[in-house]
């Protein structure tokens, strides 16, 4: 699909806004497959060229470079780019206020979480995480880092780049991630903001 944006003058005002707009349209090309959850209280957009595997509390998509459906299938899921939900029910939590939830689980408890949860057997001690940050809203409190795996020799596994979003709310517990080989990584921006952009907690 061509994007409606093309050949307008570079000097308008608005080229930032229209240039996002362009970027939208290219993924909005391509199908995608709507999931929601209502008693775990959440809705999330995959690629339907991915493979799409659900477990208790977890929706993953497995997607081949080029979202192909029949590559995707046959993907490693260690390799492959890897978009991920995951939802917890925390009944202690529910009713608490943000800050009561911060307290509870706080910016340390998010970081001895990321190895295991983004890099799986990778050596905790080489991975490397960037940028974390807390913010505190009106009713909850995200979590966001970006992550490397460090190379893994054995599985002849490369580094991989992560971005990791966790949703701390009264009741209950989003973790939104998405991984792929290092190299791969920012050629998919546009699938990841996407995916990123569609999670959804519901009422």
């Amino acid at each position: 699909m061509r994007c409606p944006c093309a050949g307008l003058p570079a000097g308008i005002a608005a080229l930032g806004v229209i240039l996002a707009l362009c970027a939208g349209v290219a993924y909005a090309a391509a199908d995608s497959k709507t999931f929601e959850y209502p008693t775990l209280r959440y809705g999330v957009a995959l690629p339907a060229g991915c493979r799409h595997e659900e477990g208790p509390g977890t929706l993953d998509a497995v997607c081949s470079s080029d979202l192909d459906p029949e590559k995707s299938a046959q993907a490693s899921a260690a390799s492959a780019l890897v978009l991920e939900v995951g939802a917890e029910t925390v009944p202690a939590d529910g009713g608490a206020a943000a800050a009561d939830l911060a307290q509870r689980y706080g910016e340390t408890h998010f970081k001895e979480e990321l190895a295991e949860a983004v890099c799986g057997e990778a050596d905790r001690a080489k991975v490397k995480i960037d940028s974390p940050k807390q913010v505190l809203e009106d009713t909850r409190v995200v979590y966001t880092a970006a992550v490397t795996c460090p190379e893994i020799k054995f599985l002849g596994l490369g580094e991989r780049r992560a971005q990791v979003r966790f949703t701390i709310t009264p009741g209950m517990r989003y973790r939104v991630m998405a991984r792929a080989l290092k190299d791969d990584f920012d050629k998919r921006k546009e699938v990841v903001d996407a995916f990123f952009a569609s999670f959804r907690i519901l009422p």
